[in-house]
């Protein structure tokens, strides 16, 4: 139920993180992958791994941050019959949206959702003509609890979650599935060198997710599994949240989710 045996799989932003796991997870079931990604040593090392595992990968050059980069990136791949748009921008100096710089709103969109959009005019319709395929774009919880400073990052990846929704109204009746994954603290690389008011990933998480912990990207590369594979034929257009339950209520600082214990009954007088 959850072989990707015979189908190609495109996946964005493959040099580390979720699109790393995602790319051996699929690699795994079957699928032959091919990887695209800024850091060229760190693909090479996924092929690496996914080759003496007995997989099959292709490493695509790609530049998402124009139309026509992605467009060529879309050229090289050949036929695809899953596209993970994992691949996303955020900018390293936030700012307030009164001030936003230009230059980083701009990427920020064009990485975000453009390339996204641009990859599915790209590779949909090859999709459709083999007779069906699966899109899973990534996103985030920031898109309903946003972050200070986090305006282009935020706007635009809720722009992705209403195209995904808007792309599977269209294609689901050519067998064509949309969906998006919005994840909330994921314990990939990015947290190594990145302490809030000097925490760890490990200490944010704690105070911050009910389960005590950030989702593990094994967790989001099985979850990856589970939609592009014939076990989920009828789900399309929805936005899964996998963030340890971050967004099922309001945030409580210092945590507060872990059960008090149970107070001692007061001695009858």
């Amino acid at each position: 139920m959850f072989n990707l045996t015979g189908k190609r799989a495109l996946i964005t932003g493959a040099s580390r993180g979720v699109g790393f796991g995602v790319a051996k997870t699929f690699a795994a079931a079957g699928a032959e992958v091919v990887a695209t990604g800024r850091n060229q040593e760190r693909l090479q090392n996924l092929a690496r791994e996914i080759e003496a595992a007995g997989g099959k990968i292709k490493i695509v050059p790609g530049d998402l941050s124009t139309r026509e980069g992605t467009r060529e990136l879309a050229r090289h791949c050949g036929e695809i019959d899953i596209l993970v748009n994992n691949a996303a921008h955020l900018t390293a100096t936030r700012q307030s949206i009164l001030v936003q710089d230009d230059t980083a709103w701009d990427m920020e969109f064009a990485v975000n959702l453009t390339a996204p959009v641009t990859l599915m005019q790209a590779l949909v319709p090859g999709m459709v003509e083999r007779g069906g395929g699966v899109v899973i774009n990534i996103s985030t919880i920031a898109v309903r609890q946003t972050n200070p400073m986090d305006s282009a990052y935020a706007a635009s990846k809720s722009g992705l979650e209403a195209a995904t929704r808007a792309a599977a109204l269209d294609l689901g009746q050519h067998g064509v599935r949309v969906n998006a994954i919005a994840l909330g603290m994921t314990a990939t690389e990015i947290w190594d060198d990145m302490p809030i008011q000097g925490m760890t990933m490990e200490g944010l998480a704690k105070q911050m997710v009910p389960i005590g912990r950030a989702t593990a990207v094994s967790e989001v590369a099985a979850l990856c599994l589970f939609l592009a594979s014939d076990a989920a034929p009828a789900i399309n257009g929805s936005i899964i949240t996998l963030d340890g339950g971050m967004t099922a209520g309001a945030f409580r600082p210092g945590g507060g989710y872990r059960r008090e214990a149970k107070q001692k009954e007061p001695a009858a007088s």
